[in-house]
């Protein structure tokens, strides 16, 4: 039996068909998509072991796509954080890719900066604004993410909504529950994905759960459950996804859920997202 593809060469092959996205889970926060046009549009790409030099905390698994076969249109930071702002990877990233826009929040910006990613590469972005990339709208949303480490203060993260055709996604990248997400159920969501591990300022699968089922979507996922080698050192840490649909289900929510897998990929269509 042959290997499957690598996940660089299954993304290029991907032909998507018109108003639908191509979307892949890269671990942790990380998702890409790919739009009927061909552009990649990423969200907190972590592709190296950098933490591991600053925490000690070693990946749970291999990078699924090497900076060396990246080709990223947008790559969206939703704040500085090294898993986030990678900073094993988003220099080389820029260099590969030179016509690539990164867009993140003000704090992230300066710190970009100081890793060598040129200026004119990078769209700086803050709550309430939005910017047109890729055939994409992507619009800043609050996020509160107070990860409880001094040095480590973010207060201008966010989490964002991207919009392309009649596809509204929603990634909220790392934040604990806040009422003012719920406001966004004012327009309905295609997708939505949600932060579940629970420490380091952000919501548990429980929280996580709460918010999905306020939310007006078809399509809920969970991330940031599986990226550390050892993650079960926190007892307040919610990792199982399946505790989140469980949840989910618990409080009446209706929508499918996709419980991701790391590399595997999912359609994303008017009527939600199928794996």
């Amino acid at each position: 039996m042959s290997a499957e593809p690598r996940l660089a060469d299954r993304i290029a092959a991907c032909r998507v068909p018109d108003g639908q996205l191509g979307a892949w889970w890269i671990g942790g926060s990380g998702f890409i998509f790919k739009t009927a046009q061909g552009r990649q549009i990423w969200i907190d790409p972590y592709l190296s072991n950098s933490v591991f030099d600053i925490f000690g905390v070693k990946r749970a698994f291999p990078a699924p796509i090497t900076v060396e076969e990246a080709e990223p249109d947008v790559v969206i930071s939703t704040h500085w954080h090294e898993d986030h702002l990678d900073p094993g990877s988003i220099p080389g990233l820029a260099r590969r890719r030179p016509q690539a826009t990164f867009v993140m929040p003000p704090s992230t910006f300066s710190r970009a900066l100081g890793l060598g990613v040129p200026r004119s590469q990078i769209a700086p972005l803050s709550h309430g604004q939005s910017v047109s990339l890729a055939g994409a709208a992507i619009n800043a949303v609050p996020a509160r993410h107070e990860a409880g480490i001094p040095g480590w203060e973010v207060p201008d993260a966010m989490g964002v909504i991207l919009e392309i055709d009649e596809l509204r996604i929603y990634h909220t990248g790392d934040t604990e529950y806040d009422t003012r997400l719920r406001r966004l159920r004012a327009k309905p969501f295609t997708l939505a994905t949600f932060c579940i591990n629970g420490v380091s300022g952000n919501m548990n699968a429980h929280e996580a759960a709460l918010l999905a089922w306020h939310l007006d979507v078809k399509t809920v996922i969970p991330h940031h459950h599986l990226i550390w080698d050892k993650e079960a050192t926190d007892p307040e840490e919610t990792l199982d996804p399946r505790l989140f649909e469980a949840t989910y289900r618990r409080l009446g929510g209706s929508a499918g859920v996709i419980l991701p897998v790391v590399g595997a990929g999912f359609r994303i269509s008017a009527s939600g997202a199928i794996p």
